[in-house]
């Protein structure tokens, strides 16, 4: 078995974590969808401090839902480095009931 480093090995492994360890380039309309995700955990978490307050009823939930569905629907999305077409996002959060930046583009 060789202990001696091989050079080469290191360098593939410093380029690997080079591209892990890497920041995203985000363009602006993915920056605008991040927003709008922290946008919708914010009130996500509104939410959930008038439930632990004790004003858990049915309709709470389903809001918690929907607002989760949507989140994960937007960072999903974001983490594949998909692509979201403007007009699907702006009907699945008017169908949410959240409100869309007024930058996003149509």
């Amino acid at each position: 078995m060789n202990t001696i480093p091989n050079g080469n090995a290191e360098q593939k492994f410093q380029e690997l974590m080079a591209k892990l360890t890497a920041t995203p380039e985000w363009t602006e309309k993915q920056q605008i969808e991040l927003e709008m995700a922290r946008d919708i955990s914010v009130e996500m978490l509104h939410v959930a401090e008038a439930m632990r307050d004790g004003s858990v009823d049915l309709e709470s939930c389903l809001v918690m839902l929907k607002y989760a569905k949507v989140l994960d629907f937007v960072m999903t999305a974001l983490a594949a480095r998909r692509d979201i077409k403007p007009q699907t996002l702006r009907v699945i959060f008017k169908l949410a009931g959240l409100h869309v930046d007024e930058a996003y583009p149509d």
